[in-house]
């Protein structure tokens, strides 16, 4: 049964779950997991159950705030009146963690951890029988007609939804070792493959890997690879590419097409370099094009500069972090996944369940504290060692380098007053980026614009201006970016 909440903070207790709401009215109702009718009232989409289902998590309680309103002022308010709110809810126990999905009013959504640290079993015993966590208290308006037509993981307009999840610390009896789930997650969910990619299986999930027959061909003459980027696979990355855009370049190299799946969380650019040459036959030597999305394209640079192996001969970054991304500093890995979970949430099409398992397990990583063993991510850190000291260091102008470097990128502006820009900018300040143009993920001038390192600035890019609406997952849904594609390889 719904309770009142106290807008002077008084706190209120329902179901073992404790509420301090200084300044907010509404009325709150817990929700056991699998309750009657739960999955109608949260708007929950079949693949947001599918993706925490297969990250491992376990859905605990579901905290309902109808009708929430903020109050001005009110005699005798408690807990300071600030801008949050706080929430006390049942500890799972010292064999799990604990996180918390906050749902706003207008459909946007943040992920929370709580004031508590949480460890490994053996390590952190929990002194409480509950775990806090602070949210914010503002009120946001929901689009008119009641949100937008494309429902992505969670949507309960006009209410506060906030959804406890846990996930264990044990597998099979044995204590899970923080700095290795990624590791362990990518080795079952986003295994090595040279897969093929042709007309017929570009967008399915599992291509044929190669075999003796494929790499002949692919000897015959260029060939074009297609390398994806962060949380994703080839037919993730490039699903969006027109069917018709695609058989063209399959032609272009007359079927010398293939694309290369790798874990991007806790192996570095180099590694999968590395990785994908040593699984070419020894006696074959191929001349490559490739067409890189974001992070595929540091991949790319790796094989043109550092790694023996097959010559590059023309490389295409889509969106990629050549001078780094803010969002890669491991400060900023919070507003990272949950700039993914909008995009999840607000941009039609995008492959949820298998794009949010992968942030998922970014999220256990934050939730215990386990910063390492995300060397994919920590890679793309503008000031981190990799990009400064290997991939970016000062070269001579001969050094190892394509012989032709392109580029497209975007300065997205999400729409004025829409969910997606409140929770990515303040005004014209992008809450990450401060001023600096970006499609949400990556900044637009550091695709293209280095100093002292060969091919950079790549001439002539592809910008796509904030009027065409591209932002980080949706650059292949342009005609302009497949024009230019089939323009710069043919």
């Amino acid at each position: 049964m719904a309770q009142a909440l106290s807008p002077d903070g008084t706190p209120v207790t329902v179901e073992g779950v404790t509420l301090s709401t200084p300044g907010l009215t509404g009325e709150v109702e817990v929700l056991p997991a699998g309750a009657p009718g739960l999955r109608m009232r949260e708007g929950a989409a079949d693949a947001f159950v599918a993706a925490i289902a297969s990250a491992g998590f376990m859905e605990q309680l579901t905290i309902e705030i109808s009708r929430p309103a903020e109050v001005a002022s009110v005699a005798g308010l408690r807990g300071g009146g600030g801008p949050e709110i706080t929430v006390s809810v049942p500890d799972p126990g010292r064999y799990f963690a604990q996180v918390l999905l906050y749902t706003a009013e207008d459909g946007t959504q943040s992920w929370h951890l709580p004031r508590e640290p949480q460890g490994e079993p053996g390590r952190t015993v929990r002194a409480t029988t509950s775990l806090t966590y602070t949210i914010p208290r503002a009120v946001q308006p929901a689009e008119a007609g009641g949100g937008p037509v494309h429902r992505g993981l969670i949507w309960a307009v006009g209410r506060k939804l906030l959804k406890v999840l846990a996930f264990p610390l044990l597998e099979r009896g044995t204590a899970v070792v923080a700095e290795r789930l990624a590791t362990r997650w990518e080795a079952e969910h986003r295994p090595y493959l040279l897969r093929t990619f042709g007309p017929d299986d570009y967008t399915h999930t599992e291509g044929r890997g190669l075999d003796a027959e494929d790499w002949a061909r692919f000897a015959q003459g260029p060939a074009l690879l297609f390398l994806h980027g962060t949380f994703s696979r080839s037919d993730l990355a490039f699903r969006d590419l027109p069917p018709h855009r695609f058989e063209e370049l399959y032609e272009l190299y007359q079927g010398r097409v293939f694309a290369f799946d790798h874990p991007t969380l806790s192996a570095d650019p180099a590694a999968n370099a590395h990785e994908l040459v040593a699984r070419i036959p020894a006696d074959r030597k191929l001349q490559l094009d490739v067409i890189a999305h974001s992070r595929g394209g540091l991949v790319g640079r790796e094989l043109a500069q550092h790694v023996q192996g097959p010559s590059v001969r023309r490389l295409v970054m889509v969106g990629t972090p050549n001078a780094g991304t803010v969002l890669a500093d491991s400060k900023h890995w919070g507003a990272l996944i949950d700039r993914m979970t909008n995009l999840l949430q607000f941009v039609p099409d995008n492959p949820v369940t298998d794009t949010l398992d992968a942030v998922l397990t970014v999220l256990k990583h934050l939730a215990l504290g386990a910063v390492r063993g995300l060397d994919g991510l920590a890679a793309m850190d503008p000031a981190g060692a990799y990009l400064r000291e290997r991939l970016n260091r000062p070269l001579p102008p001969d050094a190892g380098a394509p012989e032709v470097l392109y580029a497209i990128t975007s300065d997205y502006d999400p729409p004025a007053n829409s969910p997606l820009a409140r929770v990515s900018r303040n005004g014209l300040t992008d809450l990450v980026f401060g001023r600096d143009g970006n499609d949400l993920v990556v900044p637009t001038h550091g695709v293209y614009r280095l100093d002292g390192v060969p091919g950079f600035p790549v001439p002539d890019p592809l910008l796509l201006q904030s009027h065409a609406g591209v932002d980080h997952t949706t650059y292949f849904t342009d005609p302009a970016v497949g024009e230019r594609l089939t323009a710069w390889l043919r």
